[in-house]
């Protein structure tokens, strides 16, 4: 991820905006039985939330499809994982032009992808996905997508450079 300057010369925080497809992964490995305690969808969505370094954005769309899991799911610990995300992801409201930059690289049935990519345009925030829909845009470079072992590798090499 390139780093941003902030007026007061200090590297920005890392911005990401988390794609639903990362916390069914995560909340998916708390439904199995354990194997082994490496690094996984799980640790990356507690290291997001938990770090205060890092920046999380979402749009109001985004906020909703966090909240249908938390009602499909019912489970305690997956309430509470999902409550400590949407405390810490600043809602953004999206700019028609940013829609409309990002309007052409998704199908009619994918629309709410659309608001995805527009909050990763007008915040500078990486995209974290498995959703193969968000290709197009990132190969494009109008957005940064990360997959979720990308993110990981990333993050965790970040950490061993500190």
């Amino acid at each position: 991820m390139k780093k941003r300057e902030r007026s007061s010369g200090a590297a920005a925080s890392p911005r990401f905006v988390v794609d639903t497809n990362v916390i069914v992964s995560a909340l998916k490995t708390l439904q199995r039985k354990p194997r082994d305690a490496g690094i996984n969808s799980l640790s990356l969505l507690v290291r997001l939330i938990v770090d205060s370094g890092i920046e999380l954005f979402g749009n109001q769309i985004l906020l909703l499809e966090y909240q249908r899991f938390v009602e499909e799911l019912n489970s305690d610990v997956s309430t509470q994982i999902l409550k400590e995300l949407t405390v810490k992801v600043q809602l953004v409201e999206i700019p028609d032009d940013a829609l409309r930059r990002c309007l052409g690289f998704f199908s009619e049935r994918d629309a709410k992808d659309v608001f995805h990519a527009a909050t990763c345009l007008v915040t500078g925030a990486v995209l974290i996905t498995n959703d193969r829909d968000f290709d197009r845009v990132g190969e494009a470079g109008l957005i940064e997508v990360w997959s979720i072992s990308e993110a990981i590798r990333k993050l965790w090499v970040r950490e061993s450079r500190k």
